[in-house]
């Protein structure tokens, strides 16, 4: 009654059931079908198994077994010529998707998901392997095998010393001595001539901060710095990949700025045009950590520079079959540039900035130039020295330095940090020229102010706006006809003129010039008719010239 099946054929039809991605048995479901149904009446009636048995073993519902052993042969041949004529959800849509996979071989049922989406806009939520289902169904049925593109290869010469290197991360899980999993990162970076490479480890991601001081520990332990540099998109360093316009974030982007190599990126999902420090991720795992016992992570740094003088670099390399260690020492190191530290690696943590520019250290508030707070992660980092505070950014440039009071609740406050610098000089000197009609004594007051005041431009031209927007426009003009003309070139001699000339011009409008008639004699009548001398405003100038000199 039964089809007699050999043990090797029952083993087929288990590895079947127990490997869903057996693309062999898929090819042929017919058979595997007529497999499954003679074994689930073996189990049954010769091995005398229970239906749930039998439906764990093959992993399959137990209604599925039940519907088996009700079928007799006849019944199961006719149900297996219909099985596959059944409708299926997306058969509407079979030209469409047909179209697709023969225009696009190489595509995925993913992309061919979204193109439904797109095209039909009343396509029903569909389960993403049903999509994938479909899309294999047809690939068959219409015979348009999937075309799977192979990257063509070719060998390349060895790069001149000192030019290139390559970065990348990597993780690992490590278990310390009660046997708590810890997650390490690593940082990577390789000197492709040599194979010299450097590892750095932390508890936690990278990030443009982090990755800076890895960087600069990875100079310092090759004695120079690459010509060029070759990265993978990581956040750490961009965040926009802008069509090959890459827009590196703004602290990565300053770093690289104030350091001479080149920055290129890989295209996305591209890793093996860095194969070199892919293969130094994959070493550092399965050399380095494998196996190894966490502590802390300064511990683990210390055995990482270890293993790296001891085996990383000092092992043959099996494809320039030379020490990377003798080939970096008698070649690569001579042709690096060179590499001074502007970052201070030993600053720790950083120190807080507060939105109001400033900062509070041991009791006390110091302030800071303005635009110094960006966000809620703007560090600086802090030294003592002589009895000042000096504060540096994290590129360990200075930015300010106080002194330290001796008492606590002080607030220490350089009043140059005050102001507003984000308004361009070019844009002050515009507005001048503007207020003033663009005359000539505006543009001999600009020349002069930026010759004697090189460092106070900016206040100087402040000033001189802000107090002439405030007068009436003619009373500016004359008081800066006047400036220019008695050689006072300066923002405060101008706002004294500018006062008197105010001053005076009120005093006019309120007096009323009425004759006085006095009582007395004519002599009395002649002294109260005669107006004093007044001098001159310009020797009042001249003398306060003078005494400021």
């Amino acid at each position: 009654m039964f089809l007699k099946i050999k043990k090797t054929i029952n083993e087929i039809c288990f590895s079947y059931k127990t490997t869903t991605k057996n693309t062999e048995a898929m090819k042929n479901k017919t058979l595997t079908r007529y497999i499954m149904y003679d074994r689930i009446h073996q189990l049954r009636y010769e091995e005398h198994r229970s239906i749930q048995w039998i439906a764990t073993f093959f992993k399959i519902n137990f209604r599925t077994v039940k519907k088996y052993l009700d079928m007799s042969q006849k019944e199961f041949d006719k149900y297996i010529e219909t099985v596959d004529e059944r409708p299926r959800k997306l058969d509407q849509y079979k030209e469409f998707i047909k179209d697709k996979i023969e225009n696009n071989p190489d595509c995925t049922s993913a992309w061919i998901h979204d193109q439904l989406k797109e095209s039909f806009p009343f396509f029903p939520k569909t389960d993403t392997k049903t999509v994938y289902n479909y899309v294999t169904h047809c690939r068959q049925e219409f015979g348009i095998p999937k075309v799977i593109q192979q990257r063509q290869y070719f060998i390349m010469q060895e790069t001149p010393p000192g030019k290139y290197a390559q970065v990348d991360f990597g993780e690992k899980k490590l278990r310390d001595g009660n046997g708590i999993l810890h997650k390490i990162y690593f940082f990577a970076m390789l000197l492709c001539h040599s194979r010299y490479k450097f590892i750095c480890l932390q508890e936690k991601h990278y990030d443009s901060q982090t990755a800076i001081e890895a960087h600069e520990k990875a100079f310092s332990f090759f004695q120079g710095i690459p010509h060029e540099i070759i990265y993978d998109q990581d956040a750490v360093f961009l965040h926009d990949e802008n069509l090959g316009d890459y827009c590196m974030t703004e602290l990565f982007k300053k770093y690289t700025n104030s350091r001479p190599y080149r920055v290129t990126f890989c295209r996305p999902a591209d890793p093996e045009s860095k194969g070199g420090v892919e293969n130094v991720i994959k070493y550092v795992k399965q050399n380095f950590l494998y196996g190894r016992q966490y502590v802390d992570i300064d511990i683990l740094n210390k055995e990482a520079l270890a293993w790296l003088n001891r085996t990383g670099n000092m092992t043959k390399h099996n494809t320039t079959y030379k020490i990377p260690y003798q080939v970096w020492s008698t070649e690569e190191c001579k042709t690096l540039l060179p590499w001074a530290p502007i970052l201070d690696i030993t600053m720790g943590k950083g120190h807080k900035v507060l939105k109001t520019n400033s900062i509070r250290y041991q009791g006390n508030s110091y302030s800071l130039p303005f635009g110094t707070y960006i966000d809620k992660e703007t560090k600086v980092f802090l030294s003592e020295q002589s009895g000042e505070l000096i504060i540096k950014n994290e590129f360990g440039n200075e930015i300010a330095r106080h002194h330290i009071p001796p008492s606590r609740g002080n607030i220490v406050i350089n009043n140059n940090h005050r102001r507003n610098k984000s308004v361009k000089i070019p844009q002050l000197k515009e507005e001048l020229r503007t207020l003033f009609s663009y005359s000539e004594d505006i543009e001999i007051f600009i020349v002069m102010i930026e010759k004697k005041y090189p460092r106070y431009v900016r206040d100087q031209f402040q000033t001189l706006l802000n107090c002439s927007k405030k007068s009436d426009h003619q009373i500016a003009e004359n008081a800066l006809n006047l400036c220019v003309a008695n050689n006072l070139f300066s923002a405060n001699d101008f706002k004294s003129v500018l006062l008197k000339k105010e001053l005076k011009s009120s005093v006019k409008k309120d007096s009323v010039n009425e004759e006085i008639k006095p009582l007395g004699d004519d002599v009395v009548r002649m002294m109260v008719n005669i107006e004093p001398n007044k001098s001159d405003i310009n020797t009042y100038e001249q003398l306060f010239n003078k005494i400021n000199k």
